[in-house]
């Protein structure tokens, strides 16, 4: 199973989650996880995003909200 269909199935798993983007590291691989992420997109995938910013720091998440309408 390539990198991107392993990040897909794996929102698919989460639908409607925020996943952190550590977590998608690991999923979609560390060098790589915004373009499996992107690819997601590509495949008709809405994935949403969310910023946090805090003291320690600006944490990114991730979901998936569904098919794009046809």
């Amino acid at each position: 199973m390539s990198a991107t269909h392993r990040t897909a199935a794996f929102f698919r798993q989460h639908r409607r989650t925020w996943i952190s983007a550590l977590r998608l590291l690991h999923v979609g691989g560390a060098l790589a996880w915004r373009t499996r992420v992107s690819d997601c997109r590509k495949l008709g995938m809405v994935i949403e995003q969310r910023t946090e910013y805090t003291k320690a720091g600006i944490r990114s998440f991730y979901r998936y909200a569904g098919k794009k309408a046809a």
